[in-house]
């Protein structure tokens, strides 16, 4: 997984903060502690799932190139015999 890739970090660090900082206000306010409990439990659901959608998607990427490499690597050798 490449740890650069926008496409995980953003809505991990959206999700992360926006969910925490409601519960940290809520909390505070004495208001609804059960809501904040929810709401950061929610939020780390959705971190897992898109980190794990993630990594899911690069191993599917990995066996993509590898069987592309074998290829290339077989019809590289085999016209290179017929050329002789």
């Amino acid at each position: 997984m490449n740890a650069f890739s926008h496409r995980t970090w953003i809505p991990f660090y959206l999700a992360s903060f926006g969910t925490l900082s409601i519960a940290v206000f809520r909390s505070m306010n004495g208001v609804m502690l059960l809501f904040s409990l929810i709401l950061v439990s929610a939020a780390l659901g959705i971190i897992f799932l898109t980190i794990q959608a993630e990594v899911e998607r690069s191993m599917e990427k990995k066996e993509l190139m590898e069987a592309l490499s074998k290829k290339v690597l077989s019809a590289g050798d085999s016209g290179g015999s017929e050329a002789k």
